[in-house]
């Protein structure tokens, strides 16, 4: 056991671009010697040749005036999650570090995270409504293999059609695909 541990440990320490994406503590890598863009969008491309992961993240705003069933909800969401992910795979990702959606309104809630296809969807249903008029989904989409573009691509050609099949009327609020922001984040 002491031998997974260590080799737990490994791993993370392999992992550690893909959290150093998100905290970036060693900042002084950078100390003083960046002033263009064109050093900023070279230090993204090696950032990313790294950890070779893709990212990308939406949100949503669903407004359903007849109201929609929590079932169709439930339905909806493992569809979409699934979709994305079955997606990500066929255009190149080789590895899902996650998929995940947050569905929330005054209700409460619905987590629900993918990191394999051929698995089922893990759904935390905290939402106390049987009928969901209003909500906010958040996507938030991890893969390896393949680029930013590339995962948002993925995404988005699964997401209207999953929509429309479960009747879910909604509107895209923020498509988080931003390179300036990606770069400046990075620095």
């Amino acid at each position: 056991m002491g031998g997974k541990h260590h080799h737990d440990d490994h791993d993370h320490d392999d992992d550690h671009d893909d959290d150093d994406d998100h905290d970036h503590d060693d900042d002084h890598h950078d100390d003083d010697h960046h002033s263009g863009s064109a050093r900023d969008r070279l230090h993204l491309e090696i950032h990313r040749a790294v950890d070779e992961l893709g990212k990308y993240a939406i949100n949503i705003d669903i407004n359903a005036p007849k109201g929609l069933s929590k079932d169709t909800v439930l339905g909806f969401i493992n569809d979409l999650m699934t979709s994305v992910t079955k997606n990500c795979m066929a255009n190149g990702a080789d590895l899902v570090g996650h998929v995940k959606s947050f569905f929330s309104n005054a209700d409460g809630s619905i987590m629900s995270s993918i990191v394999d296809h051929r698995m089922p969807t893990r759904i935390k249903d905290s939402l106390k409504a049987d009928k969901i008029y209003n909500a906010n989904f958040m996507m938030h989409i991890i893969v390896h293999g393949i680029w930013d573009d590339n995962v948002r691509k993925s995404a988005l050609d699964v997401l209207d059609s999953v929509f429309r099949k479960w009747k879910v009327p909604y509107e895209v609020t923020k498509d988080h695909y931003d390179t300036e922001k990606s770069i400046a984040h990075h620095l």
